[in-house]
Order: structure tokens, then sequence, then C-alpha cells
């Protein structure tokens, strides 16, 4: 089967990078043929430039052309988005429907029914636009960096496809990485039919635990940020000296933990490490905690924290709270609530749980891993391509 992606990277690396990535490589190693059309936003940085990214995304017909080229050159079976913001624009779309060829397209944030793709305002779940298809509150809340202007542009650009049916029109289906995130965009203004929008979570290679005796320290691995909870969590350690927690990542709280790092000897930040690095402390800690206050979509870290077999302590908000089963392969807390996280670090530190560690293990080669991915893409691959209306 020929593969063509489709792909608009942000400035800054992230999970749908790595999803991406693995994905391809996935299918490559089965024998089968892809290739990358990739999008960059590098060119934006002044406000000038942001705003006319911003109408590019409206319909860029210079993505539009380079995708009918790629689409003479490689002649796919099936063409796969990823994400087309901001200058691949929703041209892409259009492009490939008027090569019959069908489209499917994964989403892992709210970008069409939220301007900050993140349903998070003011660091509380903000859920005021889901139903509308123009959402002026996110203009006036200024829900993209801060800005009235490029909020409206943002806005301006889904309500346009919204109220074109663009989705609707041109996608053989949607895919996305948990039923929540499913659940939240079937009963949207997207109106996409909940039907034709497919679950199937994202993987991580199979990287064999070499079962390193577990020590006496939390770990906490992720960008430092108000969203996911890091004022909750350092909150918790700091009243309980005893516990041991070791923070790795950056972002704009760095500050924040590095000051709670030098008053507090139980509070060891380390910065940010290479992965072989983060996947043996995950090996070695007692458990994974990811107190997150907002739907994240389906967080790779939780992924790579099941792969090592080390159950997460995580907020019951979102992907999470599907991701981690209560008892099982984890704890669940109340998102934000510090006293409701330190009773499940206290309940985990009186149990000798062994059974936690095997299960989040079993939960990864039973959902996250490669093998249980790739029967559910070629699924839906094959299902698209075969399929006389063109929908999953």
């Amino acid at each position: 089967m020929k593969i063509l992606f489709i792909h608009n990277r942000y400035q800054y690396r992230g999970g749908e990078d790595t999803t991406l990535e693995t994905e391809q490589a996935l299918l490559e190693s089965k024998g089968h043929q892809t290739k990358l059309l990739e999008f960059t936003n590098d060119d934006i940085h002044s406000l000038s430039s942001r705003i006319s990214a911003g109408l590019r995304s409206f319909y860029n017909p210079a993505s539009a052309r380079r995708l009918r080229e790629d689409i003479t050159r490689f002649d796919p079976d099936v063409i796969h988005v990823h994400n087309l913001f901001f200058n691949a624009s929703l041209s892409v779309l259009y492009q490939a429907a008027n090569r019959h060829i069908p489209v499917v397209m994964t989403i892992q944030n709210y970008r069409f029914i939220c301007a900050n793709a993140l349903l998070l305002r003011n660091n509380e779940v903000c859920e005021l636009c889901i139903h509308k298809t123009l959402p002026l509150q996110g203009i006036r809340y200024k829900c993209y960096r801060n800005s009235i202007m490029e909020s409206a542009l943002v806005t301006g650009i889904t309500s346009t496809h919204k109220a074109l049916h663009t989705l609707n029109k041109k996608l053989a289906g949607i895919i996305v990485p948990s039923h929540f995130l499913k659940n939240k965009l079937a009963h949207s203004s997207l109106k996409y039919p909940g039907d034709k929008i497919v679950v199937k979570p994202n993987f991580i290679d199979d990287v064999k635990a070499t079962h390193r005796p577990r020590e006496d320290f939390f770990l906490f691995v992720g960008r430092l940020a108000k969203e996911k909870g890091i004022d909750t969590l350092l909150e918790c350690f700091k009243c309980h000296p005893g516990r041991q927690l070791v923070i790795a990542g950056d972002g704009p709280e760095k500050e924040s933990v590095m000051e709670a790092a030098r008053q507090y000897l139980n509070i060891r930040y380390i910065g940010l490490q290479p992965k072989e690095k983060i996947l043996t402390l995950m090996e070695t800690t007692k458990g994974l905690i990811f107190p997150s206050i907002w739907y994240e979509g389906l967080p790779l870290t939780i992924i790579e924290a099941f792969s090592r077999g080390t159950p997460v302590i995580a907020s019951r908000l979102g992907a999470m709270s599907e991701m981690i089963v209560h008892d099982y392969n984890g704890l669940h807390f109340n998102p934000g609530d510090v006293k409701d996280l330190e009773n499940c670090l206290e309940m985990f530190a009186r149990s000798d749980r062994k059974d936690l560690y095997t299960q989040a293990r079993k939960t990864y080669e039973d959902v996250y891993h490669p093998d249980i991915h790739y029967a559910s893409i070629m699924g839906i691959y094959e299902k698209v391509i075969n399929s006389k209306i063109g929908y999953v």
C-alpha cells in the first residue's frame, strides 16, 4: 500500500511529531511505501507574519499545488493528514478530494472547537466554545496568544470550514487517540458524525524492560507549565519532606520548580534529559505522577511508563480517566486537589502492590503495542479504500 502523509510541524516539537514519525516508520517496516509532505511554521515569528499565516490558513493555494505535484509523482492509495495548522491549511483536503483519493485525518487536540486547542482558560477547563459555529468567546477572552486579532483569525478559519462542512465533505474518516476526544468532537459544532470517528490509540516501540530494582522516588516528566499541574505537584511534596520527587523537563514554570528544589531537599530537578535517561528513570521509579489539569489527548509519557511496567498516578480527567484504571495500572486523584493526591501517594506507600507494575506492562501490551496499532491502522486504510462512499 502507498500512503502519503501530510503534516504541518509546529515551531516546537511535540507529541504529534513523534506520533507521525513512529507511525510512518512502522508502516515502512511492514513493507508499505510512504511519503511525507511536510509543512512548517518556522517562518511565523512577528505579528505580521502570524497574521499573514492566519490569512493563508483559510485556503493556501501554494500548499494545494505542492500536494497536487506529490500526488502525481507518488500516486498514493490513501492520504493521512496529521496536522494542517497553519501553512498547510485545509486547501489540501480540497485538492485530495479533487483527485478522488480517500483522506483520513488524525486529530489529537481541540483546535476545531477551541481557539487555543486546549479547552483551557485561566488554568481551568473551559467549554464555552464547543457548541458554537462562530465562538465569539474565544475572541473576547483572547484565547490564542492572548491576542484579539490572532484569536479572531484562528476562530475565523475554523468557523469558515465548519460552516462549509469541509471535514464532513472531504474526509473519509477522522482518527482520534481516545474515546474522550471522540465524544467531545462528536457532540460539538464540528457536526462530524460520531460513527465516522475512529478511536485508535497511539503507540511507542517496545523496548524490553531490564527489571532494575525500584527506588524510593516518584517521577514527573513533561512540560513545566501550569496546565500540567505543576503547582499541585510541588505543593503536595512540599508538605511531605520524607517523600522524594524527581522532576524532568522544561517550560515556563522552570523557575518555580528550581526554587522549590532549592528550598526542599526532597524535590530534585534534573532539567531536560535524553530519552534513554528518561526511560531508565521510569523503570526505576516507584510511580509516574501525571497531575495535568486539562483535557490531554493521549499522553505519550503515560504510554512510556506503561511500557516500562510503571504504574501512573494521574488526574481523573480527559484521556487519563480511560488510560489509567484506578487500582489496576495506577491511581486517580481529583484534578488540582493536593489533598487527594496526598491520599493517593499515602495509599501507594502503604501497599506492596506488585500487581500494579505487572498490570501496567500488560496495559501497554494490550493497547499501546506496535502490533495492535498496525492492525488497527491497516483496518482503517483498507476500509476507506474499499468503501464506495469513502467513509469509515
